[in-house]
């Protein structure tokens, strides 16, 4: 592993003056000149970097953020030996200098990029993708193909940053629900991505992410722009649709090449082409329409299977995709776009899709007990899941369906309307579960997703997701489909203010199939 230079607490100083981040000079810290150790301790050096109290070192520059800070943690952290903090109010009791800032958004971005000296623009080649839905399984289509080609050239395999599992060219970890780490993780893993061999790295680049400059710091070799739907519109979040959609278009400012859906709603297509063609080198198009640089079309599908051909200037190809959905068909074309992008031959684009797995996207389950397919599904907002089930009707055009789902608490409020009425259109029995609930009730969600569900349409409330799960793999009819949507291969659950590791929902189905053979 490559050992960084240790920078002084007075390059961090003038870093963030030079940046207009700092609101005051912190020598007032050590003016009275009583205590031996304040004389030189501008030049003490920083040998680490942390907001996490839990999770300090001698020599850190603790970072003091979040709504629900407290001073109690700044306190522990220096117990533990953080020399100063980073912080938009002061703590004169801290008894180590306080570097006050006046967005601590940007602060923490230019501070940690420099305490892990950018090395990812130097040495990685990244990928950013966003866009309401298909982000996690696009990275995957994408990862596929990418190590498939690093393998025929003696690469390493490419680094990964996902709602699914992060992968940082040593490690394989779940990831605990932030689609983006937070600042200060996500340029420890792109650093460790580059000290152990990666040279290229997809990632899912949220709306949040760009909104609050966890990326700032990143160039993207390539942005693509998957599609964009009402969602995460709420008070923590955006306040509404024109904010979620400048967040997103910021990915262009941070991307040399950008790879643009021309299946994108008309509302949006034409602005997004116009901000991608005004901060880009170069725009290349994707989609199932025609004109588009990877035109996709005569698309079949089975659960299981995905086929299309896709024209370019070179000629067609016929790719074969192993997940099933018609709509996997423009997550595939985005990847083979982005991966063209750099210059990857099809035979490995071919190899790579035929032989990809996507966890809790379109996973397939059959019963044995009964003829029954269930479908695990990570969908969790209108477009994503109105998406699903016309594929699912598309799939299964004679059966009913058993759908499992569920809303977040605490953000995404619209979201209560949306499904419930999705729900009510698409499924013929409903079990209503928890999904993140965080500090709100689990029975006040699950009711107010009733209100916007027929009152004669069966509905069961079973606020364990793991028992309505179980309950769901009883209760469906034999000839049925069941889907089950919302977690995918998540196996945590938001329960108050924490997050507890559970089965996943593929889990919980085989299971149950296993008991019942």
């Amino acid at each position: 592993m490559n050992k960084r230079k240790e920078k002084t607490l007075n390059e961090y100083i003038e870093l963030l003056a030079g940046k207009g981040l700092l609101l005051q000079d912190p020598a007032a810290w050590a003016a009275d000149g009583t205590a031996e150790e304040k004389k030189d301790w501008r030049m003490q050096p920083v040998s680490y970097i942390s907001y996490n109290s839990l999770d300090v070192k001698p020599g850190t520059l603790f970072i003091c953020k979040g709504a629900n800070f407290k001073e109690e943690y700044l306190q522990d952290a220096v117990k533990k030996g953080a020399i100063c903090c980073l912080s938009e109010c002061e703590y004169p009791n801290a008894g180590i200098p306080c570097l006050l800032t006046k967005s601590m958004r940007r602060a923490m971005s230019e501070v940690s990029g420099f305490f892990f000296d950018e090395i990812w623009n130097e040495r990685l080649i990244m990928m950013g993708i966003t866009g309401t839905k298909g982000k996690s399984t696009t990275a995957t289509f994408v990862k596929a193909i990418m190590d498939d080609y690093c393998r025929s050239i003696g690469e390493k395999e490419i680094g990964f940053l996902s709602g699914i599992y992060t992968y940082d060219g040593c490690r394989k970890v779940k990831a605990k629900k932030m689609t983006t780490p937070e600042t200060v993780e996500l340029h420890r893993h792109l650093a460790a991505c580059v000290e152990n061999g990666c040279r290229y790295l997809v990632m899912e680049t949220s709306s949040q992410a760009l909104k609050y400059d966890r990326t700032a710091a990143l160039d993207y070799k390539v942005g693509a722009f998957l599609n964009i739907s009402e969602d995460h519109i709420s008070d923590r979040e955006h306040p509404d649709i024109e904010d979620y959609f400048q967040a997103k278009l910021k990915i262009f400012a941070q991307s040399q090449i950008a790879c643009v859906n021309m299946e994108l709603d008309d509302r949006y297509l034409s602005r997004v082409l116009y901000e991608a063609e005004r901060q880009c080198g170069k725009v290349i198009t994707f989609g199932r329409t025609e004109g588009a640089d990877y035109y996709g079309h005569n698309v079949t599908s089975t659960p299981s299977r995905l086929e299309f051909d896709v024209d370019w200037e070179g000629g067609t190809e016929h790719i074969i995709v192993s997940i099933g959905g018609y709509y996997n068909a423009s997550n595939a074309l985005a990847a083979i776009a982005m991966t063209r992008a750099l210059g990857v031959p099809f035979e490995n684009i071919r190899s790579g899709l035929a032989n990809v797995k996507v966890a809790g996207r379109m996973e397939l389950y059959q019963m044995q007990n009964k003829h029954v397919d269930v479908i695990v599904d990570y969908a969790h907002n209108k477009l994503s899941y109105q998406t699903l089930f016309e594929n699912v009707k598309k799939l299964y055009p004679d059966r009913k369906i058993l759908l499992v789902f569920g809303c977040h608490g605490n953000k995404a409020y619209n979201r209560r309307k949306d499904l419930g009425e999705l729900a009510n259109l698409y499924a013929d029995r409903i079990v209503l579960t928890e999904q993140d609930p965080g500090t709100e009730s689990v029975r006040d969600i699950c009711d107010q997703i009733m209100q916007h569900i027929d009152p004669d349409k069966p509905v069961t409330v079973i606020e364990d997701r793991g028992e309505a799960i179980r309950a769901a793999c009883e209760m469906v009819d034999d000839n049925w489909v069941m889907v089950i949507a919302g977690n995918g291969a998540d196996g945590y659950q938001k329960r108050g203010l924490t997050y507890v590791e559970l089965p996943t929902d593929g889990e919980r189905v085989q299971e149950y199939i296993d008991s019942h053979r």
